[in-house]
């Protein structure tokens, strides 16, 4: 292989990842990869013998990124001494649902995780673990039970997350104070 240039194999996931993340894992056939990535079929069987581990690559990778980005929103948002709970929690849920990606991988595992490996489970529970993560870390940084994440966690989710993945607005960030103040008492 060349220096500097992407092997094959990157290659086709960032293909495919661009295929997955516009129209979902069943509307994505091997032959848009092959077209997409300008390799042979064969070519990209060898890599990927499945369309499903073809996925998971992608996915992994998506994962990867996930878990820096959240820990450089976390590093900005440990660097303001002044910042409130509220307003790092907010900041954490936008980064998340900020990359339509990420929005994505919902959509595909909510509506077609029938035709998923328990392996691609486990992944997208690691992947919702990078979310959990920060979370987490941010409710130390309060001193806040990691026993309220779960309370916390749904009401946002039905807040912010439900809304998006059916293509609705989203309870405003005044509302979702309004809803999370009762439960930072606890």
């Amino acid at each position: 292989m060349a220096r500097g240039r992407p092997s094959k194999k990157a290659h086709i996931v960032k293909s495919a990842r661009g295929l997955f993340t516009q129209q979902g894992y069943q509307s994505t056939s091997i032959d848009q990869v092959v077209a997409t990535a300008g390799v042979s079929k064969p070519t990209v069987y060898s890599n990927f013998p499945t369309k499903l581990v073809l996925w998971e690559a992608v996915f992994a990778e998506l994962i990867e990124e996930s878990q820096y980005e959240m820990q450089a929103v976390l590093d900005g948002l440990n660097t303001h001494a002044k910042q409130d709970f509220f307003t790092g929690w907010v900041k954490l849920w936008e980064t998340w649902l900020g990359l339509p990606e990420r929005v994505r991988v919902y959509r595909i595992l909510l509506g077609e995780q029938h035709k998923m490996m328990a392996s691609t489970l486990l992944m997208f529970d690691e992947f919702e673990g990078v979310l959990d993560s920060a979370l987490l870390a941010w409710l130390g940084y309060f001193s806040m039970s990691p026993n309220t994440l779960f309370i916390l966690k749904a009401v946002t989710k039905e807040a912010i997350l439900t809304p998006v993945l059916m293509n609705r607005a989203s309870m405003s960030a005044t509302e979702l104070k309004r809803q999370l103040d009762p439960l930072l008492v606890l």
